[in-house]
């Protein structure tokens, strides 16, 4: 199969696959439905639903309180969310780094701003800048490794601290600003010896020199793995006259201690084993992290020192405090929190171990009740009673509304009571919408739907997307708008002048899957509409014509609609029915207009069948997409408008082998590729019939006895 054809039925396989979770070796496909309850990170909803990834539903309540601003343009990148449009959105697409509105600059700089900064100070000093200079370590991201904070940060840090020490010699400063750089390629064992790059002690006269040095050593200690010697050599700074060096020197000893009580704690796999921790060394390690923090609460390594108290909560054991340590990071804002690093670590770390029971910041709370909505699978009680949701009501004081969401919620889709869902919720608010009202308001119309409320329901669709003027909720309102549309048997709706629908792959699902022919011609000539909207209309068109026996339409829709393939080619291109025909395995085939005219004038057309059969067997037609509805629940699931039984190869071959008019060839190479539909594998490819194997044996010794005579019977040596 060609690429150009291949693409096509990629496309369609796409639009109703079922959805897996992304990872590195995994491609994610769009669901496009607003009621889900089981994890899918690749179909992610702009409302709170236990469907989400739960690191979407704490974006969106992050964005609520003003801590985050959430991506409200996510872009689709081709080949890895293909066929997206905003909502439904994979994780992915709203990382920060993957937003519509981030300023793309192409120009990358010529050089890191810290290796210009290292180099004008370093020439201060009297240092000349060399080639090659500053060699640091890379690590794969979300790689734990001591040895990360050894970069060129923390060396401007030391050299701008030697600059405002006064009372360091020239050939002092000199000496330590080389080894600091040298150290930068230090780390674990094996590495160059200390000797070998730290100042000699001769060069180093003066107390403050000595004192640095010191620094210098414990340094070279801690990325070797020599947790007591560097410990040693920090704990003599700790009260250092240099503020520099005391403030860092206390951070480190908090570092130190940390490492020395998780070194056993991790095997060769990097899998953890919390009874390894080494307690007091932890105990320690959260002492002087607390020390440090009340003695330098703005401190240079404040937010480290915060981060790694997190680290001491998770090797712990310790989920309130744990929870209560993101809580108040989050609380910090975007502008002073890697927000992104932030959610990973919390969903890493946190999520696995984590009780409701611990949780005291709303926000997590909720986050985790969300999860224990999801579906628990057949036969199994909800994660979380109506009981238990209605006894956290003191821990969301502050958040009255966000704990009336979750118990309509609850109702919703672990009871599926709709009455008592539209009970549950506050009275429709006006205004703009923030996350949790609009949780509400889908909530409100999902029930509608579910009680059979149609028109009600598409009222209040088309209410929120007049009020709304966020981009993500305008998008899921408008697969909203459609779903209802579909299930109402209003399609045109969708496609008239004024529809408010203009998401692509919402308008171009519903052609391929729910359309009726009078609507495809429609589009097919709609010169207002995109032209991929047009091509997957005549496409759509054209295959259903041929696979439901329309003959005469597809000889009428093919000249009515002349397709000129477009550069590049649409994903879905009508001129694949240009086919201009074929010899393939022998059997000579006109084009597909001829084709079609011929099993226009006779359905029972020999020639006709098997050339049909050619088309769709050399294009890789075979189960076409197009015929499978989406599961229920899924934009495009509605009942086919095309009447009939699609058309399959093998029982136009099964027919031919049994009509006394076809002819003595036509019936050779009927038996040929019927017993093919089976190779190699021995099941069946061209439908779904499961045909025995002794009837399989019968149609090749037919095929040998009867028409020996023929190619096809001197060339075929297997059945399967």
């Amino acid at each position: 199969m060609t690429l150009k054809h291949l693409l096509p039925f990629t496309l369609l396989a796409g639009l109703h696959a079922n959805a897996v979770l992304a990872s590195a070796d995994m491609t994610c496909q769009p669901s496009w439905k607003l009621v889900s309850d089981g994890l899918s990170g690749c179909n992610n909803l702009a409302f709170l639903s236990p469907g989400n990834d739960s690191r979407v539903n704490l974006q969106l309540l992050l964005d609520d309180a003003g801590y985050l601003r959430l991506t409200r343009k996510p872009k689709a990148i081709e080949g890895y969310e293909y066929g997206y449009g905003l909502v439904p959105f994979s994780l992915g697409m709203i990382d920060p780094s993957r937003s519509q509105t981030t300023p793309e600059n192409d120009e990358q700089p010529a050089q890191d701003p810290n290796v210009v900064y290292l180099n004008d100070a370093l020439q201060r000093l009297g240092i000349a800048s060399e080639p090659d200079a500053f060699a640091v370590h890379h690590f794969a991201e979300g790689e734990g490794n001591r040895c990360r904070s050894n970069d060129l940060q923390a060396m401007r840090g030391f050299v701008d601290a030697l600059t405002a020490t006064p009372t360091l010699a020239a050939s002092e400063a000199q000496a330590l600003a080389r080894s600091r750089r040298s150290l930068l390629s230090l780390c674990g064992e094996g590495d160059p010896q200390a000797d070998d790059i730290l100042p000699q002690a001769a060069h180093l006269q003066s107390p403050a020199s000595q004192a640095y040095g010191r620094y210098l050593r414990g340094a070279d200690a801690f990325y070797r793995g020599d947790f007591s010697g560097a410990h040693e050599h920090f704990a003599t700074l700790a009260d250092s006259e240099q503020p520099w060096l005391r403030e860092t020197a206390r951070y480190l000893l908090g570092r130190v201690a940390l490492n020395q009580a998780q070194q056993n704690a991790f095997d060769e796999y990097g899998f953890f084993t919390q009874e390894s921790v080494e307690q007091a060394s932890l105990a320690t390690a959260e002492q002087a992290f607390d020390q440090y923090l009340q003695d330098y609460p703005q401190g240079l390594y404040s937010d480290s020192a915060r981060g790694l108290l997190r680290r001491v909560y998770w090797l712990k054991g310790d989920t309130s405090r744990f929870a209560e340590a993101f809580a108040r990071q989050f609380e910090q804002g975007e502008q002073q929190v890697d927000m992104h690093a932030l959610i990973e670590e919390l969903d890493g770390k946190l999520l696995p171990s984590l009780k409701p029971e611990a949780i005291e910041d709303p926000l997590l709370l909720a986050m985790a009740d969300l999860i224990r909505l999801r579906d628990p699978g057949k036969e199994r009680a909800p994660q979380i009673s109506l009981e238990q949701l209605q006894a956290q009501q003191p821990r969301f004081a502050s958040q009255p509304d966000l704990h009336a969401y979750l118990l309509a919620a609850w109702h919703f889709y672990r009871a599926g009571d709709a009455e008592q869902t539209l009970a549950a919720l506050p009275k429709p608010a006006s205004g703009p919408m923030n996350a949790v009202t609009f949780s509400q308001e889908t909530l409100r119309g999902l029930a509608l739907e579910s009680k059979g409320e149609t028109a009600t329901a598409l009222q209040h669709w088309q209410a929120l997307l007049a009020r709304s003027t966020d981009p993500l909720q305008q998008a899921q309102l408008q697969l909203a708008l459609a779903l209802n549309y579909e299930r109402s048997g209003q399609l045109e709706k969708v496609f008239a002048a004024d529809s408010p629908i203009t998401t692509a792959p919402i308008r171009e699902r519903l052609l391929a899957y729910g359309a009726g022919p009078e609507l495809l011609r429609q589009q097919a000539g709609n010169t207002q509409v995109a032209a991929d909207e047009r091509a997957t209309a005549l496409y759509t068109l054209l295959y259903r014509d041929l696979n439901y026996g329309r003959y005469a339409d597809f000889i009428s829709d093919l000249a009515k609609f002349p397709h000129k393939p477009a550069q590049p080619t649409e994903r879905l291109d009508p001129s694949l029915f240009t086919w201009a025909g074929g010899s393939s395995a022998g059997y000579v085939c006109p084009s597909l207009a001829k084709v079609a005219e011929r099993l226009a004038a006779n359905p029972e057309d020999a020639q006709g069948t098997l050339c049909l059969g050619d088309f769709i067997r050399v294009n890789g037609l075979d189960g076409h997409q197009l015929n499978r509805a989406p599961v229920a629940g899924e934009l495009g699931s509605a009942p086919s408008q095309f009447q009939g039984t699609p058309y399959s190869r093998l029982a136009g071959y099964q027919k031919l082998m049994n009509t006394p008019r076809a002819s003595h060839d036509d019936k050779a190479y009927a038996l040929f590729r019927a017993i093919n539909c089976y190779a190699p594998s021995g099941f069946n490819s061209c439908d779904d019939q499961d045909i025995a194997k002794d009837e399989r044996k019968q149609w090749f010794q037919t095929l040998k006895r009867s028409y020996a005579d023929t190619q096809w019977a001197q060339r075929l040596k297997y059945y399967w």
